[in-house]
């Protein structure tokens, strides 16, 4: 089964780790994203003024549901958080490649090491080692 695409603006996509990690104590009200706390907000280093707004929107996606005082994740929720970081460091692994094979010229062993390391063929230490050696550049 595949993931939906949603797609999700940076305070909403920091809401929804924050909630992978626990709960958010929430007033039961009508209203879940109006029962918000500041001080939990705060403390969560999370913005008070565009909580309440992605809360309900991440609601209306299906990724949060309020229940028992809490907003909680869903099990939808939790992988789109994880699929989103897969894909972040899919993103950095790529960076990883692309720097490889521009500094290849001039450090020739370079790039087969970060993509030795990268593809987990050598631990960090035999990499270390590998980019230490004096006839590694130049």
């Amino acid at each position: 089964m595949s993931l939906p695409h949603v797609v999700l603006t940076d305070s909403q996509a920091r809401l929804l780790a924050e909630l992978v990690l626990a709960p958010l104590p929430v007033r039961e009200d009508g209203d879940v994203a109006a029962g918000v706390g500041e001080e939990e907000v705060a403390a969560r280093g999370l913005d008070h003024e565009v909580t309440p707004a992605d809360l309900r929107r991440l609601v209306l996606l299906g990724l949060v549901v309020p229940e028992a005082g809490c907003a909680r994740v869903t099990d939808l929720g939790t992988a789109v958080h994880y699929e989103a970081q897969l894909g972040a460091a899919h993103a950095r692994l790529g960076d990883v490649v692309r720097f490889a094979d521009a500094v290849e010229r001039t450090c020739p062993r370079l790039a087969p090491t970060l993509r030795l390391l990268a593809q987990g063929e050598i631990t960090l230490r035999a990499a270390v080692t590998a980019a230490a050696a004096p006839e590694q550049c130049g």
